[in-house]
């Protein structure tokens, strides 16, 4: 047989499948569901309708606290932009679970008309669902990491400024001052200031307001800074608070002394080594104009060497890199301090995550409170979502960051079927995905909202 009569089985004509547009039960938020049942155990529709206050036009289609959840719906989802929630607004399965969403341009006005007690609700919005995780999980003390980060802005802006910009130097910015509980990372403040701002700026203000936004139930005792907060007003508020403190040091004229003291007198000052990179060794001191003594860890580790051929000298001061803590806390050892501050790190992967899957770095309104409010709407959802995936997702689900847990929980598609006492989601027959599911299922049977 010649290969001109077997052409056409070795090149079998493509097939192009037709397409038919007339499914109406696909989506690809199935699993949210499953949020908005742990939503109604928690009352959040209630929260919201207790604590914002503003009233739309007597017309309006959606009130404010339907708009408002549908902005943190799409934020847990993924949609940071208002054009992106479209796709949410016309998704079938979002579409079974709500009826009818709120457009782009609804939810674009309503953070325009939202005032400066909105916002001061917002956070007690957020203070009422850290409430409701505080008292299914008890009561406990905890320690607070406070920190900022620069958000630059691409076009004229309210409130920005010419500041610090690790990233884009001399353009404008927003600075986002957070503060973040350690080890279960629950959000309970933030701010949106000029890019002029330091980390200084009315940190007082923001500790005490930290304090007052922390649920009943949940006592702070430690606060940890970077070297921004690095101030004697500071130091002297958080002792008279009777709080613990851990603050990085600025290395001035009377830091670097205390250095050099340590180093000078190493008959009195031992160094106790860490490991085979980090040493520490401890000191109490008093700064000028300071009224009292405080407790200094210094630490140092080798400094890096540019060039191995360049001759260095021997000095204690060229040979390392140090660090300097202070802190108030006087029961625990200097390799201990050390270690506790390093857990304020972490707030740098929170920080991380916010902005990669929360967007805390795009502020794309023009108007400062309106970049605010949304912010602390995105605020809301992260917590929102971190109390569900502690309450309600499988033990190996703690440590996934929220990318991960869209990927392989909220963004999975699937059909929604059967109507009213018989509607149910058919996913895909996958054994993982079973498991999931069977498992958040059972959680959410058994979760119960404690009483107040």
């Amino acid at each position: 047989m010649s290969i001109t009569k077997n052409q056409a089985h070795l090149n079998p004509k493509p097939t192009i499948l037709p397409a038919k547009f007339d499914n109406e039960t696909v989506t690809n938020h199935a699993s949210i569901h499953y949020l908005e049942s742990f939503k109604q155990k928690i009352h959040f529709r209630q929260i919201l309708d207790d604590h914002f206050t503003y009233e739309k036009h007597h017309n309006a289609k959606f009130s404010t606290a339907e708009t408002l959840e549908f902005i943190i719906d799409a934020a847990i989802q993924g949609y940071s932009r208002f054009s992106h929630m479209e796709d949410l607004r016309k998704d079938n399965g979002y579409l079974k679970l709500k009826t009818q969403a709120p457009s782009e341009k609804v939810c674009r006005d309503l953070l325009c008309q939202l005032n400066s007690r909105s916002r001061s609700e917002a956070r007690l919005v957020n203070k009422a669902i850290l409430s409701g995780k505080a008292r299914s999980e008890g009561s406990r003390n905890v320690a607070i990491n406070i920190d900022d980060t620069v958000c630059t802005v691409y076009g004229d802006q309210d409130g920005t400024g010419v500041g610090y910009n690790p990233t884009k130097n001399g353009r404008k910015s927003f600075k986002e001052k957070i503060g973040i509980l350690e080890t279960t990372n629950e959000l309970i403040n933030l701010t949106l200031e000029d890019g002029k701002h330091h980390t200084n700026y009315q940190l007082e203000t923001f500790i005490r307001k930290c304090r007052l936004l922390l649920p009943d139930q949940w006592t702070l005792t430690r606060v940890r800074i970077d070297c921004g907060g690095f101030d004697i007003d500071n130091l002297t508020y958080l002792d008279k608070n009777d709080l613990e403190f851990l603050i990085k040091c600025k290395k001035y004229a009377g830091i670097l002394t205390i250095i050099q003291t340590i180093n000078n007198r190493p008959h009195l000052y031992p160094w106790t080594a860490i490991d085979d990179m980090f040493s520490v060794n401890e000191i109490h001191g008093q700064l000028p104009k300071w009224d009292k003594t405080y407790r200094f860890i210094v630490i140092r580790k080798p400094a890096k060497v540019k060039d191995e051929k360049q001759q260095s000298m021997d000095l204690a001061e060229v040979k390392y890199d140090y660090q300097v803590i202070v802190t108030n806390i006087e029961y625990l050892t200097a390799e201990e301090i050390f270690h506790d501050y390093n857990q304020r790190c972490d707030v740098e992967n929170k920080i991380d995550e916010l902005k990669e899957g929360f967007a805390f770095d795009q502020n794309s309104r023009r108007n400062r409170d309106a970049n605010e409010m949304f912010l602390l709407l995105k605020m809301i959802a992260y917590n929102l979502h971190n109390w569900f995936k502690s309450a309600i997702l499988p033990e190996e689900w703690r440590h996934c960051e929220i990318r991960t847990i869209r990927r392989k929980f909220y963004n999975l598609a699937a059909n929604i079927c059967g109507t009213g006492r018989y509607r149910h989601i058919r996913y895909a027959r996958d054994k993982a995905i079973e498991n999931l599911i069977t498992a958040v299922i059972d959680r959410l049977r058994r979760f119960q909202l404690a009483a107040a």
